[in-house]
């Protein structure tokens, strides 16, 4: 794995981890780093980066790493700088409902809107 990528490209990293604001959930981030183009290779490299991070919440590691907040409900982000094309929205949905099986959440942060 090249060391230089980063964001969507490093599908075997966790970009982040992060206390939610208020602190009652721990977040798992995913970096927006390539535009939104409803192409199979960005929809792949987001498929590939979101199952990195749910095995990595939901597998244990995420606990492990942060003992002082094990207790605490999890959500992996995806931080977007842009809005999503339709494929990869329909994707967050799709893979929202696994992740809650598995106890988390996958969520948008829609930074383009806050600007």
């Amino acid at each position: 794995m090249n060391e230089d990528l980063h964001g969507l490209e490093a599908t075997n990293k966790v970009d982040w981890v992060a206390l939610a604001h208020g602190g009652e959930y721990l977040k798992v981030g995913i970096a927006q780093t390539l535009e939104w183009d409803g192409s199979d290779r960005t929809l792949g490299l987001l498929q590939a980066k979101w199952s990195t991070c749910l095995a990595f919440a939901a597998g244990g590691e995420l606990r492990k790493l942060y003992p002082d907040h094990a207790a605490l409900p999890w959500k992996i982000v995806l931080s977007c700088q842009s809005e999503p094309d339709e494929r990869t929205k329909e994707f967050v949905r799709r893979a929202a409902e696994t992740t809650r099986q598995e106890g988390g959440d996958f969520v948008i942060d829609r930074q383009w809107e806050t600007g």
